[in-house]
């Protein structure tokens, strides 16, 4: 049994063993809580939050750190049927959990909806239209500057382009001035940091139906070209196989690369590990004239079958309404709250407002069942692109076409 069919399975047997009336008859002094391994800042104000919580309403919380293959653990569990009571979500694996069923409405439990970024809410409603996350915080990308390596090689700030192909073209001309060892850009090949771009040009890259659409899409060709022509001519590196860094932070606050297209995460470390690197951020480059950025949303959600779902609840309630902004504070995420953003403006990293900036017009990290094999597909044949191995527009047509094979069995 496919990974669909097996939580498709736990979620009938869910629904017969906790009715959705009966889901909140009661609940106990403490619940469960599963999150990802996280970095130090969040560690601390996930403990303060969940003290917090804890005093305000008396329901204890254990905490469970799932540090390796969070979702593969997640599954398994709700196979099993032995999940926690309230668990982190990423937008993007969202989809194939709600359409399995294994997860309870939160519609009744949001609070102020219309203070919600509304892609972010958007990005964990089901085909019913109904809410099975509640958003806690979000990233989006920023491109970043490298000031002392961009001063030492003759340019300023007003010259670096607002627009992806003039970008390109001045990555270019910037490589011919920078030192050996150091790249004028640097570059992920995942399509979550591309997807963006890609639907800039109109073509959508799932269908309606959920296939993979990528061929056919003029524009996002010409736009992942760049980037394969921008390799071989050595001004657009990849951190980590070119440039041997761990991430493309490291590599830029190593002053391996002067321009960076990455997330707000990077930060705690740029200004905690390299404290000496000069930077600015910028909002990303526009594609095809339109603004572009792409949003990471992470949501709580609670199992239909948890053993406590109205504790479970109760603090998704809290940590997107009371908590909200002391976990932001406190962690350096942003908030999904658009309200609190405005809250904290005046007291935020002033690197932050190109991220904040985005967050209006971001295209959520999600797309459906369909995303997470095409992910996969893309990076796949974008990297043998990359590499040389084989054009960009027979990259796009095998991604599409193993990624359709792959949809179509697990329908």
């Amino acid at each position: 049994m496919n990974r669909r069919g097996c939580l498709r399975r736990a979620g009938a047997v869910a629904a017969g063993l906790v009715a959705p009336g009966a889901a909140f008859a009661a609940s106990g002094a403490s619940i469960t809580l599963a999150a990802w391994q996280v970095l130090p800042a969040e560690k601390n104000a996930l403990q303060q939050a969940t003290a917090a919580f804890t005093r305000s309403t008396g329901i204890g919380v254990k905490i469970e750190i799932i540090a390796d293959k969070y979702m593969d653990v997640m599954r398994s569990r709700f196979a099993g049927r032995i999940t926690p009571d309230v668990f982190y979500l990423d937008s993007h694996e969202a989809p194939i959990l709600i359409r399995s069923g294994v997860l309870l409405p939160l519609d009744a439990y949001i609070g102020q909806p219309n203070d919600f970024y509304p892609q972010f809410l958007d990005a964990f409603r089901g085909d019913d239209h109904q809410l099975y996350g509640l958003p806690k915080d979000y990233s989006t990308l920023a491109l970043y500057i490298n000031t002392g390596l961009l001063t030492q090689a003759g340019f300023s700030l007003a010259e670096v382009p607002a627009e992806e192909d003039a970008l390109m073209d001045f990555a270019r001309r910037l490589q011919a001035r920078l030192p050996r060892g150091v790249a004028a850009m640097i570059l992920e090949k995942d399509l979550a940091r591309h997807l963006a771009a890609i639907e800039s040009y109109g073509q959508p890259v799932i269908d309606a139906r959920g296939d993979a659409r990528l061929v056919g899409n003029a524009g996002a060709l010409t736009y992942l070209d760049a980037f394969v022509r921008g390799r071989k001519a050595g001004y657009v590196l990849s951190p980590k196989d070119d440039l041997g860094a761990d991430s493309p932070g490291a590599a830029f606050g190593a002053g391996k690369t002067v321009l960076m297209m990455e997330g707000n995460w990077v930060l705690s470390a740029l200004r905690q590990d390299y404290p000496e690197v000069r930077f600015v951020t910028r909002e990303m480059p526009r594609v095809n004239g339109r603004p572009n950025t792409m949003a990471f949303v992470v949501g709580y959600a609670v199992p239909r079958f948890a053993k406590n779902p109205r504790g479970g609840i109760r603090f998704a309630q809290f940590m997107t309404r009371e908590a909200m902004k002391d976990w932001s504070r406190g962690s350096g995420t942003l908030p999904s709250r658009s309200g609190v953003q405005a809250e904290m403006a005046a007291s935020q990293d002033a690197a932050l407002a190109a991220h904040i900036a985005g967050a209006r017009y971001a295209t959520v990290w999600s797309r459906g069942t369909s995303l997470p094999v095409l992910n996969t597909n893309f990076g796949n044949q974008f990297q043998a692109a990359l590499n040389g191995s084989i054009p960009v527009a027979v990259a796009l047509r095998r991604a599409e076409q193993a990624s359709n094979r792959e949809i179509e069995r697990q329908r």
